[in-house]
């Protein structure tokens, strides 16, 4: 049983053919043109943004009622998006992803022969890099987007990350498109032998799949800690680190160098939550009858004071039960040493999680971001978790309704303060005789205006989003927000910012699938 799995449970045990249209706004002041797709039913669908042909920049990925797999590209032809290209895929693919080669974004896909690129005017796959990972794809598990493609070097090129149990393959891009042969690096996965709460199997028998992906992910830390202006890669080896520095043509060498650090923690990511618990009963865990535990958990690495030296950031969680947990995240500047970095034990300023739901990070209910909101350069933190309480999930299961506490710290003379700079509760309607369940609430950071600030867009009701604006000075956020009219999401994951037309301002798009009757995309552009 997974946390998701038990935080379900354990409350109910208490109580693309398409067509386009575009609608009316009627709301004066909307920062949107609403427009509509409407798509074939599909058992499982992913949407992937790029711009695959030079002017489509959406593909929905979907499988269909009998199995098959097809790639549809959606473009804005000035006045409505069209269907453009449609192509089938053939079976084996396992997941996807897009890449930058070459100068085109590429519709990446991995078999369990490597990872390919998909010529989508063909319809044809083409070799990309020789390297497989220990992959187990759940059943009804369609063909998700999995990040394993980014720009590990810093020279604007994406490269190949993937991971695997005992080490990550890495492959670099070159400036013609090209990738160098796959190379394996880091250490192997620390939990290998552990079992995660619930579940029967060892990590190492879970393999890697679309749910521990951004775990894996997590643990290759990217700063320079030499400071010679490139991008090294870092890995927490027990009690030090591995560093593979970047060299003069842009690879890492080997073997890796070590750097130790005074700053303590126990674990690397947030993710080792999940093996802390062992036998636990369920009782326990709800009403906080477990031991108490205080862990400190390497966050990663950032520079937030824009001082141009790496940071070091840890998260602090302290309760009884994971689904009670307080946080705080500790800020550790980095200072210069000849050829290196170092951090001092004592953090040099804080941000305390909202709530008591911190724990919620290992499974996607609780999070944490960097943003800029007064475009001051320094790095503020936005925080957010899901109300995981006792009393939260009865309200959830009870009454369909999930609340959210949000907080937004500015970091200014290089500290954040003793309390949030704003903060909010989001919360959907009390509705328990809502046939559609429990919404969970959308929460998203972008900049919708194109002014260089973060907005913050929210949504609580089922026909209408909540865009509050960045404003400049101190408060990150205007107090009243612009009331958008517009179907959102039960499942907050299908809701998701991306620039698609290039004009600086990021747009709204949400998917609505259906199995068994047409579905379909909103797509809401930045005016």
């Amino acid at each position: 049983m997974n946390m998701r799995c038990l935080i379900t449970v354990s409350a109910l045990t208490i109580v693309a053919a398409g067509c386009t249209a575009t609608t009316a706004v009627d709301d004066v002041g909307d920062p949107f043109e609403h427009h509509e797709v409407v798509t074939s039913p599909a058992k499982h669908q992913t949407l992937l943004f790029g711009s695959f042909d030079g002017q489509a920049p959406l593909a929905v990925v979907r499988v269909d009622g009998t199995g098959q797999r097809h790639v549809h590209l959606v473009a804005f032809d000035g006045s409505q998006w069209v269907r453009k290209t449609h192509v089938a895929l053939k079976p084996g693919v396992l997941f996807v992803d897009v890449a930058r080669i070459d100068g085109h974004d590429r519709l990446v896909t991995y078999r369990s022969t490597g990872v390919h690129w998909l010529d989508l005017e063909a319809g044809t796959e083409h070799p990309l890099v020789n390297a497989t990972t220990d992959f187990h794809a759940p059943e009804g598990a369609g063909i998700p987007h999995l990040d394993v493609m980014r720009d590990l070097n810093g020279d604007g090129r994406d490269d190949l990350c993937l991971p695997d149990t005992d080490g990550f393959w890495i492959a670099l891009q070159s400036s013609d498109g090209s990738f160098a042969e796959a190379v394996k690096i880091g250490v192997p996965e620390p939990f290998l032998d552990a079992k995660a709460y619930g579940d029967e199997r060892t990590y190492g028998e879970v393999g890697i799949t679309p749910q521990n992906t951004p775990w894996y992910l997590r643990r290759v830390h990217r700063l320079d800690f030499d400071r010679d202006g490139r991008q090294d890669l870092a890995f927490w080896n027990d009690d030090h680190f591995l560093v593979y520095r970047q060299d003069d043509a842009g690879g890492f060498s080997r073997p890796p160098g070590k750097f130790g650090t005074d700053v303590p923690f126990h674990f690397d990511g947030p993710y080792s939550l999940a093996f802390q618990y062992g036998d636990t009963g369920v009782a326990s865990m709800l009403l906080g009858f477990a031991e108490r535990k205080d862990l400190t958990i390497l966050n990663g690495f950032e520079d937030l004071n824009a001082d141009g030296v790496a940071d070091l950031v840890t998260l602090t969680l302290a309760g009884r039960s994971p689904l009670r947990l307080g946080g705080r995240y500790d800020v550790h500047f980095g200072r210069p040493t000849p050829g290196g970095t170092t951090f001092a034990a004592e953090p040099d300023t804080s941000a305390t999680a909202p709530g008591r739901s911190a724990g919620g990070t290992a499974w996607g209910y609780a999070s944490q971001m960097y943003l800029d909101f007064n475009n001051d350069g320094a790095t503020d933190m936005g925080l957010a978790a899901v109300n995981t309480s006792l009393g939260g999930m009865v309200r959830a299961i009870a009454a369909n309704s999930i609340s959210m506490e949000l907080a937004l710290y500015g970091l200014r003379d290089g500290q954040y303060p003793a309390r949030p700079d704003w903060t909010r509760t989001v919360r959907t309607r009390f509705a328990p005789l809502d046939k559609r369940g429990p919404m969970f609430p959308t929460v998203l950071v972008g900049d919708v205006n194109g002014d260089g600030r973060s907005d913050l867009l929210t949504g609580e009701r089922w026909d209408e989003l909540n865009v509050f604006l960045g404003t400049p000075g101190d408060d990150p956020v205007a107090t009243r927000p612009i009331k958008v009219a517009v179907d959102l999401p039960g499942n907050e994951l299908n809701a998701r910012l991306a620039d698609l037309d290039k004009d600086g301002k990021e747009d709204l798009v949400i998917q609505h699938p259906s199995a068994t009757r047409p579905g379909r995309i909103s797509i809401l552009m930045a005016q």
